[in-house]
């Protein structure tokens, strides 16, 4: 089909077309005044509904609330030309996107790392405004004249649950789409767009999508199976680092508990990356709470020799002395009433919850076909926080067509192994988070270790346990709900906890909390009492024990005490 007359616009001259998609066209056009190009996107005319007008209009109001982001595409304007069809005029970014440059090169590990923290700040970015791209994928992904990455395409973002009053039928990009998408399950969350991020970069490594297999069936209803029950395909590129393989395979885990819960968590774990392969930091460009810039680079080691005091919270109406140095500012006992201040980990054996199954009904759409391959879930890396040890791979099984492929059976991947962790059952945990005056020896740096990347001396156990929520329950207690990928019977959660003031607490501040351990129970709930004053901040990390092996502390989740 010969693509559509581009429209008369005031004050921009066509110049030529670039690029066609399912419901608009693009042309390059230049702007009278100020003189330069511009990309005009159009809708076309046929089978043009108000759902998709709507659809569109959402689009540019998304993207002109984003503009000023460094790696978001600039919409400049929008209206409706003569003919009816409505348009946006954008910034132009010059060919070849990542899509096109991913066909005919591999990127360098450096620059997947760099164009990953910058696409990420952009997530972030838009997340933090209540928007989801739903959409992001290499083609998405423009390139400035000075190598800056765009992200574009917003036309399927939503807010809220913006998405679900469209009666159109709303089309994703299936080999970089999460299974909860493909199948129904969800209309798209931040972990859904931090999975097809991480599929975009393992693109942008290997030249083709995760699940495609080269010279087989790549159609959409081929895909769709493979994305469900395959395992992330490693990259086997011998120059990738074990520490990225891991977090790739994490972020593309079925089960979006999970991955990185942000597309901060998946910078930061990037940026820590780029540390331990000794390149060029990259900054992570995001707002604060109060809207000021702040473009972070990789966190400094801050001076071992400093003292750092807590500050009691407002309205507490008294003041607690500092602790002698080496002990802990947040005390752990049991429900029984046995103090164990400083003490190791209290061990609870936990008990097996029934693996959840992961047969997904649900409908199957005609998508676009395209392509996409995998890794083992429960070889999920570690917390997106923790500098990633290179340590054995878990082996990944593969079907006949070399890349993981089971029987073309849809639903049929192996159990979701997840085990969630409560300590309100029998001898339940409780920790008493304590208002005031601490002293916390800030050690990053300084020799020590850190506490979310030390394990024990009986070695490092695969697999990152995901805090799924931190809320304020009833009076005044935090709960905590945790779970891990290929937890097992036997397993033990333990988890630290404090009060900070900080919006981003740091290794050091969990140095001094006692680790306190849990069982598990159907509950699925770990229940902390607290005195602490509305206003101030509970944060936690977790990890999960099998006899003397441990694995990495989970990124912190943290909760505003109301």
């Amino acid at each position: 089909m010969s693509q559509a007359v581009p429209p008369v616009l005031d004050g921009l001259d066509y110049i030529q077309p670039l690029g066609s998609g399912g419901y608009a066209d693009v042309y390059l056009y230049e702007q009278q005044m100020p003189r330069m190009k511009v990309a005009v996107k159009v809708l076309k005319s046929e089978g043009l509904t108000v759902g998709i007008k709507q659809q569109f209009i959402d689009e540019a109001n998304t993207m002109a609330q984003l503009a000023d982001h460094p790696y978001i595409v600039q919409v400049f304007r929008a209206g409706t030309s003569e003919d009816g069809r409505p348009f946006l005029v954008m910034k132009y970014y010059p060919p070849p996107n990542l899509a096109q440059r991913a066909r005919r090169e591999r990127f360098s590990v450096e620059e997947v790392l760099r164009t990953g923290i910058q696409l990420a700040s952009a997530v972030e970015t838009a997340h933090r405004a209540g928007v989801i791209h739903r959409d992001i994928k290499p083609a998405n992904v423009l390139v400035s004249q000075y190598g800056s990455p765009g992200l574009t395409d917003f036309g399927i973002a939503g807010i809220g649950g913006a998405l679900e009053d469209l009666d159109d039928d709303i089309g994703v990009s299936v080999p970089w789409a999460p299974p909860e998408v493909l199948y129904g399950q969800s209309n798209g969350d931040a972990r859904a767009d931090v999975y097809a991020l991480a599929a975009t970069l393992w693109q942008l490594l290997v030249g083709r999508s995760p699940f495609e297999v080269p010279g087989g069936d790549n159609s959409a209803y081929a895909l769709m199976p493979r994305i469900r029950s395959n395992p992330p395909p490693e990259t086997e590129r011998a120059d990738v680092p074990a520490s990225l393989e891991r977090l790739l395979a994490q972020a593309m885990s079925k089960n979006p508990l999970a991955r990185p819960a942000t597309a901060l968590e998946l910078a930061r774990s990037l940026q820590h990356i780029e540390q331990q392969e000794r390149f060029s930091r990259t900054a992570i460009v995001v707002l604060d709470e109060e809207g000021h810039t702040a473009s972070r680079p990789a966190a400094q080691s801050p001076d071992p020799t400093r003292l750092r005091h807590a500050t009691p919270a407002p309205g507490s109406g008294r003041t607690m002395p500092p602790p002698p140095l080496g002990q802990p500012v947040i005390g752990g006992e049991l429900s029984g009433g046995r103090g164990i201040p400083g003490s190791p980990a209290v061990s609870f054996t936990t008990g097996a919850q029934g693996p959840a199954s992961s047969t997904v009904t649900g409908p199957q759409p005609g998508y676009q076909s395209g392509p996409s391959g995998a890794r083992p879930d429960h070889a999920s890396g570690p917390s997106p926080f923790d500098p990633v040890a290179s340590g054995p791979r878990p082996s990944t099984t593969r079907g006949s067509d070399g890349h993981g492929q089971t029987s073309g059976r849809h639903g049929s991947g192996g159990p979701d192994r997840r085990l969630l962790v409560p300590a309100i059952a029998a001898g339940a945990l409780a920790l008493l988070l304590l208002i005031g005056g601490g002293i916390y020896l800030s050690t990053r740096g300084g020799g020590e270790p850190d506490p979310r990347t030390t394990t024990e001396a009986g070695g490092e156990l695969a697999g990152t346990p995901v805090i799924a929520s931190i809320a304020n329950g009833e009076g005044d207690k935090v709960t905590i709900d945790m779970t891990m990928d290929g937890a097992q019977e036997g397993d033990t959660f333990q988890v630290k906890a404090v009060q900070t003031e900080s919006q981003d607490p740091q290794p050091s501040e969990f140095e001094s909390s006692v680790e306190v351990s849990a069982p598990s129970t159907e509950v699925g709930r770990a229940t902390f009492p607290t005195n602490a004053s509305p206003g101030t901040r509970v944060c936690a990390i977790a990890r999960v024990a099998r006899g003397e092996q441990t694995t990495r502390w989970s990124e912190p989740e943290c909760v505003d005490v109301e």
